[in-house]
């Protein structure tokens, strides 16, 4: 986060850039819907979307609305929020301006498909990758809501790794075509040191959500600390 200033990692950082990416690397098939993309949130052509959706901004962390029914939506706050989200430099202001990657990013907007069910988002499976090999993932539950997490190695069996979450206690279910979705992480990760990639499996398809070398920020810790340590000796 201190040295580290290839300009591939703002490429991997801009949501809609590594769009691209992940298309050459493994397929566009990985890729969520893409409905609309643009940098004026008042050219969103709301009536021609579907009644589930979510909207983005390309050049952060935690700018996203997901609208669970259209009809609902309050069309000016969402409107001035985007347009706030747009004006702010991620990296500048959040975390002592440590994520890089963030900082070269021109801002838009991106409408994708909503592939949650319900009114839940989708369980999400981020994998930690060394050197292009997956180490182990962690799993999250409702992550807008009340935050869950589970870890598991990369034959998903326990792993002694969390964060400073609460920790899920409810059936973690191995999905079917898991050996793929390491296939596809580790396809993703294998000219990096190190990057956590971020997945989806809804009904057994599987679905790229973000690429990452700064998983957590500055802002959470790893526990235990043994884990860490070992960690860090896996980075080459």
């Amino acid at each position: 986060m201190l040295q580290e200033r290839d300009p591939i990692f703002t490429t991997i950082s801009d949501k809609l850039l590594m769009r691209d990416f992940v298309a050459k690397k493994v397929g566009s098939e990985f890729l969520i819907p893409l409905l609309w993309e643009g940098e004026n949130p008042n050219e969103i052509p709301f009536s021609d979307l579907p009644d589930k959706f979510v909207i983005k901004t390309n050049h952060g962390c935690h700018y996203i609305i997901l609208v669970h029914n259209k009809n609902q939506l309050n069309l000016p706050i969402v409107i001035s929020q985007l347009k706030i989200w747009l004006k702010t430099n991620y990296c500048l202001e959040t975390y002592l301006g440590t994520e890089w990657g963030y900082k070269n990013i021109k801002p838009k907007i991106m409408v994708e498909a909503y592939i949650g069910e319900g009114r839940k988002p989708p369980v999400d499976y981020k994998f930690y990758c060394f050197s292009g090999r997956v180490e182990f993932l962690t799993v999250h539950y409702d992550r807008f809501e009340e935050h869950k997490t589970r870890s598991f190695d990369r034959d998903f069996q326990p792993y002694n790794f969390r964060y400073d979450f609460e920790q899920w206690k409810g059936t973690c279910n191995k999905p079917n075509n898991f050996n793929l979705m390491v296939q596809v992480a580790e396809k993703l990760s294998e000219e990096f040191k190190f990057m956590r990639i971020d997945l989806y499996n809804v009904n057994g398809k599987i679905y790229f959500g973000e690429i990452t070398p700064y998983p957590g920020g500055v802002s959470t810790k790893f526990l235990p600390v043994s884990t860490d340590y070992h960690l860090g000796k896996l980075w080459k």
